[in-house]
């Protein structure tokens, strides 16, 4: 996990099929959470998030404690994540 400033989020630098690489992170992620202050990978197996039946409430809640106002939720490259 990166350490970045507290006012805002770290960018998503780039992003392709399977690799999301974030602003100040050396390593990249298949797929991530990034909120203020930085970033990590985010294993769907944690809370059973898959395609079907999509992101679980547990997914976001980590987030929210982080002070985010703003949450955005990518639902993949082919949009199959419900």
């Amino acid at each position: 996990m990166g350490v970045f400033s507290s006012m805002g989020s770290p960018e998503i630098s780039s992003l392709s099929w399977g690799h999301m690489k974030v602003q100040g992170c050396s390593s990249s992620y298949k797929d991530c959470k990034v909120w203020p202050g930085g970033s990590r990978a985010w294993d769907w197996r944690e809370t059973g998030t898959n395609h079907n039946p999509g992101v679980q409430p547990a997914d976001l809640e980590e987030v929210l404690k982080k002070g985010v106002d703003l949450l955005v939720i990518g639902r993949g490259m082919s949009e199959a994540l419900q």
